[in-house]
């Protein structure tokens, strides 16, 4: 392995947060928020109800313990939850499974995929508006698609139908998508994050990013990204592990290439190497910890201006 994705890690903690997610809410199920973690307790995927999440506390979370350790999950259309596990595998779980998890919290996945050749060191993952999985590999420096085709094909080992490799993807951890269908990937280890268009995502090769945000020399734009996330206006929100920040760049600042000063900086003491980020239905900010699993929730009046404000909702699983 070439690139330490670890690198600068701070592992003090037992827990890290690698991704979370908030799947549809048409059914109960789907409206938790889903976290996935690596822990020296014993890891694997965990789920919060909104009642959870509505107050302060430590609470119980589903777990779902087939896998140690996940890192990217997401969710298709049909509610089907995906995984990335062992840095090479990806495995789907159903809803019938995820519904059962309190009576069955190891169940078997129905399809395995394995790419032997290809796939390096898998991190996160994201379904674009077509319905194929892309997944960022962090050793080799691209992002990859599993077609819908591949992924209904069910288990087996398949070469990735699109491989996109580029000098402006340093250790890319997750790939996000904006409502355009573009695709935005966060480089831990080169601060900076690459936008593809969704033109450039129809086929293989080698490819410069249409743009490139760039850390300003000084770590306080961007530092060690985490997993970013959209607002309804189409804002790019930034979790900044080292910095232990959470900043925000407007649209306008999305269209070029640069060293964007944020339009938005939150400095919550709460913060302790923050990693994961997504916005609820009522676009409230929900922040997890990579040290300690904290999982922070702001409101959307509370990301108007910059400053260290206190979360209207703090949760710690009890399981962390």
């Amino acid at each position: 392995m070439n690139i330490n994705i670890f690198r600068g890690r701070r592992l003090a903690a037992a827990v890290a947060l690698l991704m979370l997610t908030c799947a549809a809410p048409s059914h109960a199920w789907c409206a938790n928020l889903w976290v996935s973690v690596t822990s020296g307790l014993g890891g694997g995927i965990e789920s919060y109800t909104p009642g959870q999440l509505a107050q302060s506390g430590t609470p119980t979370p589903i777990h779902l313990s087939t896998f140690d350790a996940a890192t990217g999950i997401a969710f298709d259309d049909s509610h089907n939850l995906w995984a990335v596990v062992g840095g090479d595998t990806v495995v789907r779980f159903t809803p019938a499974q995820l519904k059962n998890l309190g009576r069955d919290p190891n169940p078997a996945p129905g399809v395995i995929i394995k790419s032997t050749y290809m796939f390096r060191h898998l991190y996160g993952c994201s379904f674009d508006h077509e319905g194929n999985l892309w997944v960022a590999d962090a050793e080799k420096g691209s992002i990859d698609e599993l077609s819908q085709e591949q992924l209904e094909a069910g288990s087996g080992n398949v070469a990735p139908r699109i491989v996109i490799t580029s000098s402006d993807l340093v250790g890319p951890s997750f790939v996000t998508f904006d409502k355009a269908g573009n695709a935005w990937i966060d480089s831990k280890n080169g601060d900076q994050i690459a936008e593809f268009t969704a033109g450039e995502l129809t086929s293989s090769g080698t490819k410069s990013a249409d743009v490139l945000l760039s850390d300003d020399g000084g770590c306080t734009n961007l530092c060690s990204p985490g997993q970013i996330a959209f607002d309804q206006r189409g804002n790019l929100w930034v979790p900044n592990e080292d910095a232990n920040t959470v900043v925000e760049f407007t649209k306008d600042q999305l269209t070029s290439s640069g060293k964007p000063t944020p339009a938005v900086t939150l400095s919550s003491s709460i913060f302790d190497a923050p990693w994961g980020a997504v916005f609820d239905t009522s676009d409230n900010l929900v922040v997890m910890n990579y040290s300690d699993g904290a999982i922070a929730k702001f409101t959307s009046h509370q990301l108007k201006v910059s400053g260290a404000p206190i979360p209207e909702v703090s949760v710690r699983g009890s399981s962390i």
